[in-house]
């Protein structure tokens, strides 16, 4: 593991933090909010790409940054300091794995947010919670969870008392950090395949979750329609503005909820019946 990462500090609208955070989900491998600062961790070689995204947001959203690094240890100090517990319609609550306290909501998810790669403290992330609540999820039998990152989802399918949890990530650095964290929330029987979303082709599920963004989305909204899969998919990453363009892509589904928190929305989908 790297001794040290580069951390950039941003300065922007309170509002517009997480507008900007999810425009580098692809590069950092971890980030904390306080007030109107923002502080994301990069390894060194992506610093040309991330710069390059900068010049072309930075005007859009006043943003004042500038570039720092900071050694492993003080990274965990900061997620020690910044880090609190994430709670969700008092039913789901997400701790890091130093919190010993007792919690009284139904599920507890216990995570080592010092891999970072999902925290459940970004409002998509909440958003599919609710969703899995709002539809019961339980009562499904097997799931597919493209872009599992941390395993914050699965985990909680698996608790909710879905059967077979079939968890897809392109990156394998993911791969420790899910099953630590299963380890963390005592879960196990949750097989991580390393794989692109998009080559993965087997949609015979009951549930098929995708927090991701717009363009894997509408990517994977067309290979769900055009496979003989009636799972229910629930999908976020998706910004308000986004709507119109997943709407549109719309053809042998229709959208049964959609829920907002700020700029950010989920939407369950089912097919038509036939």
């Amino acid at each position: 593991m790297n001794n040290k990462w580069l951390s950039l500090n941003i300065n922007t609208k309170k509002d517009n933090l997480e507008i900007v955070s999810s425009y580098f989900d692809l590069y950092t491998i971890g980030s904390h909010i306080e007030d109107s600062s923002m502080t994301m961790y990069f390894l060194f070689n992506d610093k040309d790409k991330v710069e390059d995204i900068l010049s072309n947001i930075k005007s859009n959203y006043n943003i004042e940054y500038d570039w720092g690094s900071v050694e492993s240890q003080n990274w965990m100090n900061n997620w020690k300091v910044f880090f609190q517990p994430v709670n969700i319609k008092d039913k789901v609550i997400i701790v890091p794995d130093w919190d010993t306290n007792d919690y009284s909501q139904e599920y507890m998810i216990k995570i080592c947010p010092a891999m970072a790669f999902g925290t459940g403290h970004h409002a998509s992330t909440q958003l599919v919670i609710e969703q899995m609540l709002n539809f019961n999820i339980g009562n499904y039998d097997t799931l597919l969870d493209l872009g599992a990152g941390s395993g914050i989802l699965s985990i909680l399918a698996k608790k909710m008392g879905v059967d077979t949890i079939t968890p897809i990530d392109i990156d394998p650095v993911c791969e420790d950090n899910f099953y630590q964290n299963c380890k963390l929330s005592n879960i196990n029987k949750i097989d991580f395949i390393i794989s692109d979303v998009h080559k993965y082709n087997n949609y015979n599920h009951d549930v098929i979750l995708a927090n991701i963004d717009k363009k894997n989305i509408i990517n994977i909204l067309d290979k769900y329609q055009k496979s003989d899969s009636r799972a229910l998919l629930i999908l976020a990453g998706l910004l308000e503005s986004d709507l119109d363009d997943v709407k549109s892509c719309l053809k042998e589904c229709n959208i049964d909820n959609v829920l907002q928190q700020d700029e950010w929305i989920s939407l369950a989908i089912k097919k038509y019946d036939k």
